[in-house]
């Protein structure tokens, strides 16, 4: 992954404060004129705040651990290997608005084998943190290449966006898709095949 389009929040680097979070949503929404006091908003700050720890959680997370590092191939070589439509839902830096679609990726194992939920694990450590959807397509594909050693991997992702449909314009119904590629997959017919792989 090239570090320099990693966001700043990539890590987590202090404790999380619900107080301090709690007051802030509580001024945020006062600042937008909202009336904070008014009884069906009064635990709203409180929620906000809870909620981040979950929508967030990702940034403490090792996506190469949940990967899980493989399971070592026996016997016969395998071809490629695809897991395809993984739901998840994650949240864009630029509004703190979720997005969500699924993601399929296509890769071409060299020793090491992983399993449909550990795919499914590193997608949500990965997702729980401020995102963009190309960055997390990248970020998925450099994890598969360096955990498993892979030698191609070809990473689809649709996303829906909230910034779309629920502010602005409200164009309900556009999905945006991202590809992100290493290896053998950067081109040419290995590349045409990790698309059939993944319904492209």
């Amino acid at each position: 992954m090239d570090t320099a389009t990693a966001p700043a929040s990539a890590s987590a680097t202090t404790t999380p404060d619900l107080i301090a979070a709690e007051r802030a949503v509580r001024d945020y929404m006062a600042a937008i004129g909202l009336d904070v006091d008014h009884p069906t908003l009064l635990d709203t700050p409180r929620r906000v705040a809870q909620a981040g720890l979950d929508l967030y959680s990702g940034l403490d997370g090792d996506p190469g651990k949940a990967l899980g590092g493989g399971e070592p191939i026996e016997g016969v070589y395998p071809g490629p290997v695809s897991v395809r439509d993984v739901p998840y839902s994650s949240m864009c830096e630029h509004h703190l608005l979720p997005f969500k679609g699924v993601i399929s990726v296509a890769y071409l194992p060299d020793r090491m084998l992983a399993g449909i939920g550990d795919f499914d694990a590193m997608i949500r450590v990965l997702a729980a943190r401020p995102q963009m959807q190309e960055r997390l397509a990248d970020e998925i594909a450099e994890t598969v290449s360096e955990t498993l050693g892979a030698k191609g991997v070809l990473v689809h992702l649709t996303a829906e966006h909230a910034c779309m449909w629920a502010r602005g314009e409200r164009t309900v119904g556009a999905e945006a898709q991202s590809l992100a590629s290493r290896g053998v997959y950067d081109g040419g017919a290995e590349r045409a095949e990790a698309r059939i792989l993944i319904g492209l």
